[in-house]
């Protein structure tokens, strides 16, 4: 079980090697990683899963990317990256709490994407983006889906299969892959800057542009997306399977997240929220809450 429990441990460690001391630390998030806040630094430590290689292709872009002056928050200095520490890989980045009094606007999220989507695909291995491959084996393996809602969401990915395999405008190339503003944060000069780069992969450009579109209307409003189309400099919604594959992006995210919840946990609670919300009319979009 990927918990607090079992990752405290590793963070002491990587304290010590670090030189922090880790009752300074802030558990920030314990979901896909555990991130911890200390002193300057945040602790990002992957689930024993994730293999060490994953994380040196992150690091190695995010190197490429300040090399081209693109604006991302900079892995810490000290030892070489990613580390590993009792079967985890873990990386190391600058602290950035500046966004929290000061929150990333969508508009300010189309800026990062434009500039991002205007550069060449990088030297380093890429993985390609599937995301109906992913969404598939979530629904087998997820812990918490009845089989009537596997049944629902299978179905669901049947009807949306096809738009994957349009030709997409926008084209493709380095995509982040879960562009939000929880994903961006603010340098001390107000400077915002695109962070978490695990996903980053090759895909069409316009699956990044349906994320926060699905972002804006489940977790904000439709205007923070219209914010966001005339910083971005392109709108989607001319393209007529937009709606297809926002419906494909939401897919993903709730197989995802049956996937790694535990059983009666709020998490599940809340998939299973958004699960009944597939049962019912599509037109109704109501809320989620953030997990």
């Amino acid at each position: 079980m990927f918990a607090e429990e079992r990752t405290r441990p590793v963070l002491a460690e990587v304290c010590r090697i670090l030189g922090h001391s880790a009752d300074n630390a802030i558990l920030l998030r314990h979901h896909t990683n555990a991130v911890y806040a200390v002193d300057d630094v945040i602790i990002k430590i992957a689930p024993p899963t994730i293999p060490v290689g994953r994380l040196q292709r992150v690091v190695e872009l995010v190197e490429w990317l300040v090399a081209r002056d693109f604006p991302t928050v900079a892995l810490a200095p000290g030892p070489p990256q990613p580390l590993q520490v009792d079967g985890h890989a873990v990386t190391v980045w600058q602290r950035l709490d500046s966004a929290i009094t000061q929150p990333i606007t969508t508009g300010e999220l189309g800026q990062l994407l434009q500039r991002l989507h205007a550069l060449a695909v990088p030297p380093m291995l890429l993985s390609r983006l599937d995301p109906i491959s992913g969404i598939h084996h979530s629904i087998i393996v997820s812990p918490i889906l009845t089989s009537a809602d596997r049944d629902l969401l299978t179905r669901c990915l049947d009807d949306l299969a096809d738009v994957w395999t349009e030709a997409m405008p926008l084209g493709s190339g380095l995509i982040q892959s879960d562009p939000q503003v929880r994903n961006a944060l603010r340098r001390p000069d107000g400077t915002a800057v695109l962070a978490d780069w695990d996903g980053a992969c090759f895909g069409p450009r316009m699956w990044d542009v349906a994320t926060v579109a699905v972002h804006c209307r489940r977790f904000s409003n439709d205007d923070d997306f219209t914010n966001f189309v005339h910083a971005y400099g392109q709108d989607p919604r001319g393209w007529g399977r937009f709606e297809d594959l926002c419906r494909l992006r939401e897919l993903q995210m709730i197989s995802t997240n049956a996937r790694k919840s535990p059983p009666r946990s709020s998490a599940a609670a809340e998939v299973h929220r958004r699960i009944a919300g597939l049962r019912q009319d599509q037109q109704e979009l109501t809320a989620w809450s953030i997990l």
